[in-house]
């Protein structure tokens, strides 16, 4: 099927979108790779133009005449993603050769890249078929398919907003309900989803703590409804705060922001409710107690806790995003939407933390089983004394995992035979004990997993637990 489009941007679009990826998806896929190659099929990697004193052109010419045969060895990045590993480069240029097509192809190259979607990186396609933000699809990609040596949040940031300016421009914007109500963003359906959108607001968005506000943009008619709407907003000093904010900052307490995203708050700054469409998708309107009360699953014991699900204390909520975090909107530390860790798991450098009650999962969403990864603190196994078995094979390469790591867990650290506190343990590591790892990992959720070794022995141990 040819292309459509009347440049790269398009066609790259149109194709990504007709092969089953949501519009947030493509627009994830595309933000990373303009910043891999600027969406240039035959882009080599700057140092390779030095290097190897050859254009992009030059290249890509001289890998499809055969005059160049060090395509998959060289370590250069090449094409839409930057393949650089070798087995990656040569899979590439064999799927050229049998398509009679140039390595530097578009189509080819897009076709080449749903082919290890699909085979190599399922879990990645999946995020991309279902993602309901811009920045879920771009951090799926970014940590899970290109996986730089560079992933640090500002890097997340950057390319998810590569990525939202894609949708922004391509997306299809829903169409404004007859009933007045405004535009949704798309119905939440899953915890993934509403913790992914929980996150996306406090992380993209200019947000106030307003008592009984579920996502108003702080226009004047809003300032005026909402500075006399309760008690706790008629108090001077949160009416300052609610006249000096900007018309782009928008309005939310703690229950107020599950509510309003599941009523689909989409940040439009032009509807009354920022998007919400009060009680839409079966979503009554009830206070935080009454909320943790409806959930299910409801426990005192954070150790299995789900992305997704209500973390709760007397009088107030928030959505636990996993890896130990939680979204909260607070009057408290930064009063506003934001994300701290949960005292429960453990704190967190760089972030305020907070000790809950209890938590459960929602009645709205749907979850799949998936814990947050944040991994409990070790317990000692029966021997301190590792013994080498058979450990699984690492699924990921990263260069900048490599290095030596220190045990930072008071009661040592179990070495498994593989990613996960269901893994069997080969023994515990004490306190202090050094450990190699030469990049290899796996991952449980969002907790990575390194292969390490350590006194003749090899096996994972969990990198929360290192320093």
């Amino acid at each position: 099927m040819a292309l459509t489009g009347a440049n790269n941007e398009q066609k790259i679009w149109n194709f990504l979108t007709g092969h089953g990826m949501s519009e947030q998806g493509a627009a994830g896929m595309m933000g990373n790779i303009y910043a891999e190659s600027g969406l240039l099929p035959n882009n080599l990697q700057n140092t390779g133009n030095t290097k190897l004193k050859m254009t992009d052109a030059e290249y890509t010419a001289a890998v499809d005449s055969g005059s160049y045969t060090n395509f998959a060895r060289d370590g250069q990045g090449y094409g839409l993603c930057q393949w650089t590993f070798w087995s990656r480069k040569a899979a590439l240029l064999e799927y050229a050769k049998a398509a009679g097509k140039s390595v530097g192809d578009l189509e080819t190259q897009l076709l080449f890249l749903m082919k290890e979607l699909g085979e190599s990186f399922k879990s990645v396609l999946s995020v991309l078929k279902s993602a309901a933000t811009v920045r879920e699809a771009s951090d799926a990609v970014l940590l899970n398919f290109e996986r730089p040596a560079n992933t640090v949040e500002s890097v997340r940031v950057k390319r998810a907003g590569y990525g939202q300016g894609y949708f922004d421009k391509y997306a299809k914007k829903p169409a404004t309900p007859a009933t007045g109500g405004g535009t949704t963003g798309g119905k939440i359906t899953t915890g993934k989803q509403l913790a992914q959108r929980a996150e996306d607001v406090a992380r993209n968005y200019k947000t106030l703590y307003i008592m009984g506000c579920f996502g108003a943009p702080m226009n004047e008619a809003n300032k005026k409804r909402y500075c006399n709407n309760h008690t706790y907003n008629k108090a001077a000093a949160r009416q300052k705060m609610i006249q000096a904010a900007s018309a782009d900052t928008f309005g939310f307490d703690c229950v107020c922001l599950i509510k309003g995203l599941l009523w689909g708050w989409s940040g439009d700054k032009s509807k009354t409710y920022g998007g919400a469409v009060y009680q839409a998708n079966g979503v009554p309107d009830i206070g935080a107690d009454t909320m943790i009360a409806r959930c299910s699953g409801v426990s005192t014991d954070f150790s299995n806790i789900e992305v997704g699900e209500a973390v709760w204390l007397s009088g107030h909520i928030g959505v636990y995003i996993g890896g130990g975090l939680a979204v909260e909107c607070s009057p408290a530390w930064e009063n506003r939407v934001q994300i701290t860790a949960v005292a429960n798991i453990g704190a967190k450098a760089g972030y305020n933390s907070r000790r809950w009650l209890k938590h459960g999962k929602l009645p709205y969403v749907t979850y799949d089983g998936t814990t947050s990864g944040a991994a409990p603190a070790p317990s000692a196994p029966s021997t301190s004394t590792p013994k080498q078995e058979q450990v699984e094979a690492a699924q990921y390469f990263d260069k900048a995992q490599a290095r030596a790591y220190k045990v930072d867990a008071k009661s040592g650290l179990n070495i498994r035979t593989g990613a996960g506190t269901e893994k069997k343990s080969m023994g515990v590591l004490k306190n202090g004990t050094t450990v190699r790892c030469y990049g290899y990992y796996n991952k449980v959720g969002k907790t990575i997993w390194l292969y390490v070794a350590v006194n003749g022995i090899t096996g994972y141990v969990c990198k929360d637990w290192l320093k």
